[in-house]
Formats: structure tokens, C-alpha cells, sequence
């Protein structure tokens, strides 16, 4: 599995805590060897560097994944050699969901031919910030209804952040280029995907980017698209398995033991 982190495209390292945590709880669950990149960011390197590394890291790993093992779990053949990766998936939070799902869509069909999955978990998928669930899951305190974590967010500060990857007038001239927002990809692009998984929470600002690509999936004929959405959950809840010194968040881990269950369901 490659695993993308988020960070709006600015911000965090495969070697962060909350990342190290997450790739590590993937690689258990799921029982794969997970490669976590530490890819170009922005403001030094901004659009498309991201999703130029991310390419990169697919297509190598689709030729260099992890070596055979014998019976006793031992490496078989000497010296140490890897071999192509059989069953690929790739995996990605926020800003790393959209990547996932841009960089899957980019490969050519001798990596497309070993790729299983893609995952996106929270995944930022439109840059240009506009979907409804901007407007409908805004943080209301009196109520305890919305996305606390991003309060304050709306559709101008939302385009603010996405142009610190994209560059000034970014949102304007890259926003709907499908390499920044897979959202906006073309028809032929979106159906070669591999099986789609989307996960979301039901008070995110993003919700309708992984609700409604997942209806644009569905109506394209896409055979295996499925987006799970779990209630009163925000913005990358799953960075809460261990609880982050609150307790363990049950949400988070059964989002986790999901990915499980759909990953497994998938290696042939």
C-alpha cells in the first residue's frame, strides 16, 4: 500500500506521530506492507509536485514491492531482492485522499493491471470549494452540529488554502484540473479507476466531494465505487484510533477495521 498524508499540502511528514501512528495501524490491519512518501511541499514546491511524486512513488512501487517470503516467514532468495507488487492499493487523508485518487488515475495499465484499490479517507478532492456541504455542515456551537475542527471555514478561506499548493489565482486557473481536484476529472479517467473506497464524515465542510464523485462513479457505470459516510464524525477522525489522550474513538476504529474488511476483499 502507498499511503499519502494530509496537510493541506503544506504541512506534515510520513515521520510525524499522527502519521507514523496511522501507516503503521494500516499496515496491521490489512496485513500489507505500507510505504509512506514523504513527498514535495508547498509554498517551495507547489502544483503539480505533489502529484508528480505521488505518480512516481506508484509506478515504482508497482515494480519494486516487498519481497517473497517463505513458509517460517523468512526472505526467500539471496541477496535480498524485491519483486513486482502483486496486489497495489494506495491510500491517502485530506489532502493525500485526493492524491490517491489522482496519481490511480494517472498510471499507465502495466501499474493499473496490479492496482486494486484506492482509498480516501476524508480525501480533499475539489480545490475549488464548491459543493454544498460548505454551506450545510458549517460549525453551530448552540447546536453542537458541524465541523468543529475547520470552525471558521467557508468557501473564500477554503480557495485561500488550496492556493498555497496551487500558487496566486491558483483556485482560478488550475482548480478544476483533475491532477489538483479529481473531482473534476474527465469520464474516461474517473471509470479506469481501480475499486473505490471513500470515507467521510457526516459533519465535514468536504462531505459532498466524496458523496457526490461517488454518485458521478455509480452513474458512469464504475463497477466497484463505495462511499461510507459516519455520523457526527469530522475531518480525519481516523488520526483518532488512540485517542489522542482523550480515548479511544470507537468510530475510528471501526472506520479502520472497514478499510480492513474492503482491502481483504480485494487482494486476489
Amino acid at each position: 500500500m502507498l499511503f499519502l498524508h494530509g496537510g493541506s499540502y503544506v504541512v506534515y511528514a510520513p515521520c510525524d506521530s499522527v502519521y507514523r501512528s496511522l501507516a503503521s495501524r494500516l499496515a496491521s490491519q490489512c496485513g500489507l506492507c505500507v510505504l509512506s512518501i514523504d513527498y514535495r511541499l508547498a509554498p517551495e514546491h507547489r502544483f503539480p509536485a505533489a502529484f508528480e511524486d505521488a505518480c512516481a512513488a506508484l509506478k515504482w512501487l508497482s515494480v519494486n514491492g516487498p519481497p517473497e517470503v517463505n513458509g517460517q516467514g523468512k526472505v526467500k532468495g539471496a541477496p535480498f531482492s524485491a519483486s513486482p507488487a502483486r496486489d497495489l492499493f494506495v491510500c491517502g487523508d485530506s489532502a493525500g485522499g485526493g492524491l490517491a485518487l489522482a496519481a490511480s488515475m494517472a498510471q499507465r495499465a502495466f501499474v493499473r493491471e496490479r492496482l486494486r484499490g484506492v482509498i480516501g479517507l476524508s480525501a480533499w478532492n475539489d480545490l475549488t470549494a464548491s459543493t454544498p456541504s460548505y454551506d450545510t455542515r458549517q460549525w453551530c456551537p448552540e447546536q453542537c452540529w458541524g465541523d468543529a475542527v475547520n470552525a471558521g471555514v467557508d468557501r473564500k478561506s477554503g480557495r485561500e488554502e488550496a492556493e498555497a499548493y496551487l500558487g496566486r489565482r491558483g483556485v482560478q486557473l488550475h482548480g478544476r484540473d483533475w491532477r489538483a481536484s479529481p473531482f473534476f476529472a474527465p469520464a474516461g479517467r474517473l471509470r479506469a479507476l481501480p475499486s473505490v473506497l471513500l470515507q467521510v464524515g457526516d459533519f465535514e465542510l468536504i462531505l459532498d466531494e466524496s458523496v457526490l464523485l461517488h454518485k458521478r462513479l455509480e452513474k458512469l457505470g464504475h463497477p466497484d465505487a463505495r462511499v461510507d459516510v459516519y455520523p457526527r464524525m469530522w475531518h480525519c477522525w481516523h488520526q483518532y484510533e488512540e485517542g489522542s489522550g482523550l480515548g479511544t474513538l470507537s468510530q475510528a476504529k471501526k472506520a479502520l477495521r472497514d478499510v480492513k474488511k474492503w482491502v481483504e476483499a480485494r487482494i486476489t
